[in-house]
């Protein structure tokens, strides 16, 4: 509590020895108006966070399945916030006899698939692959960085990242423009992970995809087989 009886003492103290406290008295009224009052504040606000925290889980069909997404707000006021399908498979697991395999399509699923993590990166190893010099200057001065984008690792790692934005205006109904990413790399190393197509979503109103692709051996293995095809 706020108002102990201890408390009071020391106020009743305190009004002995200085003048300025003469007279001072806390009703006991006061007392629980205060703690009552402190009650529904803290209980407001902790529903204010409660709802703040709340996630929104888009759902869309596409022509495999239905995806369950997440909406992601921007730290900015002029952002609207981005609808994620993370992790949404555009080609079949190439592993087995498909390895060094043309992609082929990804079969269907039922029920709700959830697209809103990062699905593995294909393998690689940024350290030494290739000359330094053949690296973009932003990858070799963030090694470390891009380091933490491919921890997580395998073969089966034909997987696009969706970036929607959310319609601001009921008018706005239209089909949107499309802009796909392709990360470099010398077909050694990367990962459309290491791309947020967020904010370039939400200012420009398109819909972003990154996506990985299959790299070293398996990337020139697989052109191999599909020159030899051709």
């Amino acid at each position: 509590m706020w108002f102990s009886p201890r408390r009071n003492r020391l106020l009743s103290s305190q009004q002995q020895d200085h003048g300025d406290w003469h007279g001072a008295h806390i009703p006991s009224s006061f007392s629980s108006l205060s703690i009552t009052a402190s009650f529904w504040i803290l209980t407001f606000s902790w529903c204010l966070e409660a709802v703040r925290g709340q996630v929104y889980h888009p759902t869309v069909n596409t022509q495999y399945g239905k995806l369950r997404g997440v909406r992601v707000p921007l730290p900015s006021e002029i952002l609207g916030p981005v609808d994620q399908y993370l992790g949404v498979p555009y080609a079949a697991s190439p592993v087995g006899e498909k390895r060094f395999l043309p992609p082929e399509p990804p079969s269907s699923w039922s029920g709700i698939k959830n697209a809103t993590h990062f699905a593995p990166v294909c393998p690689q190893n940024i350290h030494n692959a290739v000359p330094e010099i053949m690296m973009p200057i932003w990858f070799s001065f963030s090694l470390d960085i891009v380091a933490s984008y491919i921890q997580d690792q395998n073969e089966d790692c034909l997987y696009l990242n969706i970036y929607v934005p959310t319609e601001d205006d009921i008018r706005d109904t239209g089909a949107k423009p499309v802009m796909v990413y392709i990360h470099g790399g010398s077909y050694m190393e990367g990962t459309g992970n290491m791309i947020d197509g967020s904010i370039l979503a939400s200012y420009g109103n398109v819909i972003v995809i990154t996506l990985n692709y299959r790299v070293g051996v398996l990337a020139l293995m697989m052109f191999f087989e599909l020159f030899s095809i051709l």
